[in-house]
């Protein structure tokens, strides 16, 4: 943002400020927003992630800057919990520095647990830290150049690492490691499966697994190549292999057979009592369930559905038709909007119209789960086939029929399907980890549930602590107090309880663990937290930050240097911990990163506001030579109305001009009709620019009328509106063209209706991953006055990439200036949600609260941006922000004082200053 106090200086160069707005070639300025837009997006490119993958952000279009040069994968199996440690190096093929994007989207219940970074050479274990913080860290230290490396979690159960820098000509290394509880494949063996699927060879590359005190053979079912095999040593299987210039195209998947008379215990010892983790495999008894006879299937058809296995998704579907051969099937799709697709009434199984429909669904817009109701599409129970990513709204979801939530994607929020699953009645199925004759059985019977543990005070904060399906395998965490005793696990349906299972707890019948059950405890209590996320969200960040746990609201941070451990407050791991703790006796708080609110900046603002607003500045006028003979006042009339609106043209600027005249001394000028009159006659009126729109300025201070281009100019926050027009005189309008893109994708786009929108869809694939192409496709049809696919066109960009608040900001203000208030708002609540540490991020939320009449709300969150804390950096980056929030909270007080609560607001900041023109320039990126 620029503020008045930079604009000012803008005047010691430009001329008065007044010429300045009234000679802007408002075309050129229109064309250069959307060139600026295009330039933030230009080189960023994504991609569908099923495995880590890799987004450098380059200065140029090389397709190779950097490569994957050493891989290193170690795997540890012990009982049904694997460990998987994978050492990544990366080489910069560039002559430049580079910053790197890592992201891992993980299995249901996994969570990244370690990560490192070399520093100076050596590798240095990250800590735990609240996620905004750790973000607020990192960009801080990067802009100095040095090594912070941040782990975060972003939407779904996915995660990102952040690498700064990659020097030229170099490499750089990180270790990421997880803690995965394996899961049922069969009736009798439990499966771990780890993807491998490179595109290229890697120079270096090294896998080996180790399955511990398994007293059954495991099962190698899927490896790379033949070199790799299971060997044994006495109870412990290992397989190893080494390659160089290799790229391997298969995974592996081990079996792990289960005796179901044997129950495994594995304990590790705390500060007051032990660690338990139970593993137990009653047989799986079920009872036939009856499916209902109408049944609704909703249909994720946004941009992401793209990347769901449709083809196992359809043969889960044709099991359960097979099964119930007559039945009516109801299908909505759902993506930005949700819309009844149809009633397929199928009789003896045969569904070949429904098929059709699926198969030849377009996928297109984001994902609005709060578009969901049961008066668009009733059902008497629903199949819901999604990621569970609600891009575009809140994840809510207002069905009270049973809901059964299926995932085949990659990329997934877990939470989010089981919460609605859970919530309706229905089930959760997550096809990656299971075949769909299992997922079809599941949903077909009434599964054998864990009902809890019988009374028992010996142990407490044992997960799961709900009820749960038990599908042949049920694995138990928690803390028992004493040294050894029985646990009583109870399964039944309903609240019935049909069995019980003892299993004794004892430390001498069993070695203690080799693996973190600690840690698995503390993974299963967060994921079951995680599903109500908003009640637990302070419990979950204590937990994960205790347990180095990356969560929705903590990440794993490294640092390179000890004074920036000292600086932000921050433990270091255990090799500067004793360095730490003894600096941290020897210096003061001094030593902290020093954060301040922006109140006294604020009052100080004010004051030189309101002197500035007091003071009247003098425009010296030029002098006119009389050269040439000077027309009649009847023939300057004429022409002047004879100005067609596209001919308007700016004066010349004024040489030697005098910052402009303070509105007060406007107004007190504005009395006199002749002067006014005589004014009109000499000066074109001053404009705001609003997006795509202007305002036209009246003398009268306040005093405003909005032109709009069609109707996509948003308000204008700060500048005080009045529809008083008795005093009134005919001003010349100036219209600002609609921009059109010149990017040669946008020549191919010339109809309009369904026409242009094959056009576009013919043209997406080439541009599927490039943000601008949604921006300038979705201009054109809203200049085709086409709303409804305008919106749906550029809610795409919030399924490109998650948690990418540089986008989210710039759909925010799109939506803004297209009056999509609601939407905006959503998009500004998610900007907040991941960028606290911003003032921007209060400021735009609060102005789209504005805009929907939430007045209050919108106060209280522009004062935010005065009294949150803000670290020097980000201070000097965002200097100036108080004088333009000033205008707004002020603004807001004169138009609806009498209905607001102000008792917070710092009485010496109260004073309204009305202005007739106000420009505040904005951006959506950092570093710009």
């Amino acid at each position: 943002m620029c503020s008045y106090s930079a604009l000012k200086k803008i005047y010691a160069n430009m001329i008065a400020f007044a010429s300045i707005v009234k000679t802007l070639s408002m075309k050129l300025f229109i064309k250069f927003s959307h060139a600026f837009v295009a330039i933030l997006l230009l080189h960023i490119s994504y991609a569908k992630a099923q495995m880590p993958v890799l987004k450098v952000k380059t200065p140029n279009t090389q397709q190779e800057a950097v490569n994957l040069q050493k891989l290193t994968i170690d795997v540890q199996i012990t009982g049904n919990i694997a460990t998987t440690v994978m050492t990544m190096t990366f080489h910069n093929n560039t002559n430049e520095i580079l910053e790197g994007e890592l992201t891992f989207p993980m299995p249901d219940g996994v969570s990244i647990s370690r990560y490192a970074l070399d520093i100076n050479g050596k590798m240095r274990e990250a800590v735990p830290v609240e996620k905004a913080k750790a973000t607020e860290v990192f960009e801080s230290i990067q802009r100095r150049r040095v090594d912070p490396g941040l782990l975060e979690k972003v939407e779904g159960n996915n995660f990102r690492t952040r690498i700064y820098p990659m020097p030229a000509n170099g490499n750089r290394t990180i270790i990421v490691g997880y803690e995965e509880e394996l899961k049922f494949s069969t009736e009798s063996a439990l499966s771990y499966h780890l993807p491998l699927s490179y595109s290229q060879a890697i120079p270096e590359f090294s896998l080996k697994t180790t399955v511990f005190d398994s007293p059954v053979r495991p099962e190698l079912t899927e490896q790379p190549d033949g070199s790799f095999n299971l060997n044994a040593t006495g109870n412990n299987y290992i397989a190893q292999m080494a390659k160089t210039n290799y790229q391997p195209e298969k995974g592996i998947t081990i079996k792990l057979p289960k005796r179901g008379d044997m129950p495994e215990v594995q304990m590790q010892r705390a500060n007051t009592g032990y660690y338990f983790l139970v593993n137990v495999f009653p047989k799986a008894l079920s009872k036939p369930r009856v499916w209902s006879n109408q049944i609704g299937v909703i249909w994720d058809a946004s941009l992401s559905g793209m990347h769901r296995d449709v083809k196992k998704e359809l043969t889960l579907l044709d099991l359960i038709i097979r099964q119930k051969q007559n039945l009516t099937v109801n299908l909505g799709l759902l993506n930005n909007t949700f819309k009844n697709a149809g009633s397929f009434h199928i009789i003896n199984g045969n569904w070949d119209e429904l098929k059709q429909k699926l198969e030849t669904i377009t996928y297109d817009g984001g994902t609005n789960f709060s578009a969901l109701n049961a008066q668009v599409l009733n059902a008497d129970e629903y199949i819901f086939f999604t990621d569970g990513l609600s891009t575009f709204s809140k994840n809510t979801v207002a069905f009270t029929k049973p809901v059964h939530t299926i995932n085949t994607s990659q990329k997934a929020d877990y939470s989010t399907l089981k919460y609605i699953s859970l919530k309706t009645g229905g089930q959760f199925v997550n096809l990656n980890t299971s075949t769909v004759e299992s997922a079809f059985e599941q949903l077909s019977t009434e599964q054998l549930q864990f009902l809890g543990i019988k009374n028992n005070t010996d142990v407490r904060q044992t997960y799961p602590s709900m009820k749960v399906n038990v599908n042949g395998h049920l694995a138990v965490a928690g803390i028992s107090s004493e040294f050894s005793t029985n646990i009583i696990l109870q399964f039944g349906y309903g609240n019935t309880v049909v069995s019980e299972q003892s299993v004794r707890l004892d430390p001498n019948a069993q070695p203690l663990a080799s693996i973190d059950v600690n840690r698995i405890w503390a993974q299963k209590k967060i994921a079951e937290m995680d599903i109500q996320y908003e009640q637990n969200k302070d419990d979950i960040s204590v937990l994960s930050k205790q347990f180095g746990i990356v969560t929705r609201n903590t990440s794993l941070i490294v640092l390179e240097d000890l004074n920036d451990y000292l600086r932000y407050d921050i433990v270091p791991p255990a090799e500067l911990r004793q360095q730490y703790d003894t600096v941290l006796k020897q210096r003061s708080q001094a030593i902290l990163e020093r954060k301040n609110n922006l109140i006294d900046r604020a009052v100080e603002m004010s004051k030189s506001l309101k002197t500035w607003w007091n003071t009247a500045f003098v425009v010296k006028k030029p002098t006119i030579d009389n050269k040439y003979p000077t027309p009649t006042d009847g023939a300057r009339n004429e022409r002047s109305e004879a100005v067609s609106v596209d001919a308007v043209r700016m004066p010349p600027p004024v040489a030697n001009a005098s910052p402009p005249p303070s509105p007060r001394r406007q107004a007190d000028e504005a009395r006199n009709v002749a002067n006014r009159e005589q004014e009109s006659k000499s000066m074109l009126s001053e404009t705001v620019v609003v997006g795509y729109g202007s305002q036209q300025k009246r003398s009268v201070v306040g005093s405003v009328t909005t032109v709009n281009s069609q109707a996509l100019a948003g308000k204008v926050a700060g500048v005080q509106v009045s529809q008083d027009r008795t005093t009134a005189v005919p001003q010349t309008v100036i219209v600002i063209p609609e921009f059109k893109s010149d990017k040669a994708y946008m020549k191919s786009i010339t109809g309009k209706g369904d026409v242009a929108y094959q056009q576009y869809l013919t043209l997406r694939p080439q541009y599927v991953s490039t943000p601008t192409f949604y921006f300038d496709v979705a201009n054109y049809f809203y200049q085709q006055a086409d709303s409804v696919r305008a919106l749906t066109i550029l809610s795409n960009v919030a399924d490109l990439e998650l948690e990418n608040a540089d986008i989210y900001k710039l759909l925010a203000y799109k939506l803004k200036q297209t009056k999509s208030y609601n939407h905006a708002l959503f998009a500004t609540e998610k900007v907040l949600q991941w960028r606290p540490m911003d003032a921007q991020s209060y400021r735009d939320y609060a102005l789209i609260l504005a805009d929907l009449g939430q007045h209050q709300k919108a106060l209280d969150n522009l004062y935010k941006v005065l009294t949150q804390s803000y670290n020097t950096q980000i201070q000097g980056r965002d200097q100036g922000i108080e004088e333009i929030v000033l205008a707004e909270i002020n603004n807001l007080i004169t138009r609806y004082g009498s209905k607001l609560n102000t008792k917070a607001i710092d009485k010496r900041l109260i004073q309204p200053l009305p202005v007739d023109v106000r420009v505040v320039l904005n951006w959506n990126k950092n570093d710009t």
